[in-house]
């Protein structure tokens, strides 16, 4: 029970890095889509700024400016709070000199300032104002008489009378229309076939068919080569032992020194001995 609990727990750990994972990537591409943002509103701000120089008169570029340069603010304080939240999934904090540092820290090792304890946005974020409650126009009695009157009305049952029901005439039943409309369902339930999906099908099918085909011919391939290689390499070892053989059968020892000699010699060419 405890391998199976470590087991359950590890894949819990790597599901969630993989989800912490997955959404720092998410954030860090909305962080590069408001620098994109602020990219162009610099763009245009230059550009206010060139035509109030043109045109010396800097009143008109200067308010246009401002403008885009609170603009600018809410998309910086925009991605603050993005990055704040990337260090919260890594465990880390923001300091406001903008380095990185330990959750666990109070102080900034990098500019000494005090770090302001984390507050969870939803937490912080302002319950949103509720409509104010309207008046009853009636007071408690009145209420309390109309649901005692509201239970009685519900409690009495009505029935619809008919006086000459339809005899049922089991002559008259056509089970035709019903058959046709259950047919209508069954076509209408029934997937409609794409012929541009089935032809791409088609294709994927033939396309894997001919990638085993491939693969086996390969094999088959490769089996040969092995099998070649195999019995040239028993031929030649073959060989190489019958030269052994014939080597050690032609080559005698001398009957006094017992050196090497040829099959044949009359004398050892080393001590000169006549061989009988």
């Amino acid at each position: 029970m405890k391998i199976l609990q470590k087991l359950k727990d590890g894949a819990n750990r790597a599901t969630e890095k993989a989800q912490h994972v997955v959404e720092v990537n998410k954030l860090n591409s909305q962080i590069s889509e408001i620098e994109q943002q602020k990219n162009s509103y610099y763009l245009q701000m230059g550009k206010v700024f060139y035509e109030g120089y043109r045109q010396q008169d800097m009143s008109i570029a200067e308010k246009e400016m401002v403008e885009l340069a609170q603009t600018c603010d809410g998309l910086q304080e925009q991605i603050e709070a993005i990055r704040n939240r990337i260090a919260v999934l890594k465990n880390e904090r923001v300091c406001e000199c903008g380095r990185v540092v330990a959750l666990d820290a109070n102080f900034c090792p990098y500019c000494g300032n005090k770090l302001a304890n984390l507050i969870d946005p939803e937490e912080s974020a302002p319950e949103e104002p509720r409509e104010p409650e309207r008046k009853s126009m009636f007071d408690k009695r009145e209420y309390a008489a109309a649901e005692e009157i509201q239970e009685e009305q519900d409690d009495v049952q009505t029935y619809d009378y008919r006086p000459n029901p339809d005899p049922y005439e089991p002559d008259l039943y056509d089970p035709e229309p019903e058959r046709q409309r259950e047919e209508i369902i069954e076509r209408s339930s029934e997937p409609e076939v794409d012929p541009e999906r089935l032809r791409l099908e088609q294709e994927e099918q033939e396309r894997e068919r001919r990638h085993w085909e491939e693969l086996e011919r390969e094999r088959e391939r490769q089996l040969e080569l092995d099998r070649r290689i195999r019995f040239w390499q028993e031929n030649n070892q073959s060989q190489d032992y019958v030269g052994d053989d014939e080597a050690t059968r032609d080559m005698v020892k001398c009957q006094i020194c017992s050196v090497d000699l040829p099959k044949g010699s009359k004398w050892c060419p080393r001590c000169g001995a006549e061989q009988i």
